[in-house]
């Protein structure tokens, strides 16, 4: 400090230094450590599954939102270790990466009283020259549309799923879409499967592509709704490039349509990557993939 500033400004300007780097080595402007978000989220996730009223759940889910967008923010400019590559393993939830190093999702489902769902989704899309990410969230729209097999959707108006798969749709595994299997516990009397997509276009994401092509056409993405009492598998075999598909039917015929009684008949049909797109086989002969995991996801409402 000079010693030809007055003494009275001195001492001015070092208080003034002194509360600045306090205040920048402060918790609220420090950045946020992955491990100290991990332990505030997953306790936060904990008292979720614990949560008695559905105020007390958006407040939960809530909070475990606000420490992503945070800890998202703050990797900016931050030395801490990558968001995108930290492992999370205290986090008992969905927390996916594609097999091509790209795509990473943190993925949590909020149980209603009525039976029903809502979801909470932050897609991490990694830039592997420069070893940084950008992220997207995906907002639940609880007001599903009509015809959604066919309609493409956005991140503000998201069909939501807990995802436990994420799929690279070319031979590189670089391309900018990618398959997505999920679960939805849609409500107290069914259950679904979603076989979807995610297409990253530049600041924006959209969901569902012209993929699935079917005997009376093409789908934008497959849902296999089905009995809340009973399991069903919807598995990628990466070897084979081809998803296996439990089919569904009714116990009773005359129920065809009421999905509350529908469960796997013992029938299996898969989607066979073909030329970019996935084609479904019905009736295939699956003896060649059996190999005794055909649970790859775990209902949350059953632990």
């Amino acid at each position: 400090m000079p010693h030809y500033l007055p003494k009275k400004l001195r001492s001015w300007i070092m208080r003034s230094v002194l509360f600045a780097i306090l205040l920048f080595l402060s918790p609220a402007f420090q950045a946020m450590h992955p491990e100290d978000a991990e332990k505030r989220i997953a306790l936060l996730h904990k008292q979720l599954a614990g949560s008695s009223s559905d105020e007390k759940s958006d407040s939960l889910s809530n909070a475990m939102r606000a420490i992503f967008l945070e800890m998202f923010e703050q990797q900016k400019e931050s030395d801490q270790p990558s968001v995108f590559d930290y492992a999370f393993d205290q986090l008992q939830f969905c927390k996916v990466k594609s097999s091509d190093g790209r795509i990473r999702l943190f993925n949590w489902n909020q149980p209603h009283l009525d039976g029903t769902h809502k979801y909470y989704c932050f897609v991490l899309v990694k830039n592997l020259k420069q070893e940084d990410f950008v992220w997207y969230e995906l907002k639940d729209n609880e007001n599903e549309p009509e015809k959604i097999e066919n309609k493409f959707l956005n991140a503000d108006k998201w069909m939501g799923a807990l995802y436990y798969e994420i799929i690279p749709m070319d031979k590189k595994g670089r391309g900018d879409t990618y398959t997505l299997l999920g679960w939805d516990g849609k409500d107290n009397l069914t259950t679904r499967k979603i076989v979807d997509a995610i297409t990253i276009m530049g600041s924006k994401v959209r969901l569902g592509a012209g993929l699935y092509r079917l005997d009376d056409g093409t789908r934008k993405r497959m849902i296999f709704e089905y009995s809340e009492e009973v399991s069903m598998s919807v598995k990628y075999y990466p070897k084979k490039k081809c998803i296996v598909i439990d089919h569904l039917s009714p116990k009773n015929p005359m129920m065809t349509g009421i999905y509350a009684d529908y469960g796997p008949d013992g029938s299996y049909d898969i989607l066979m990557m073909k030329k970019g797109k996935w084609e479904l086989i019905e009736n295939a002969d699956i003896s060649e993939f059996v190999n005794g995991d055909d649970k790859p996801f775990r209902d949350p409402r059953k632990k």
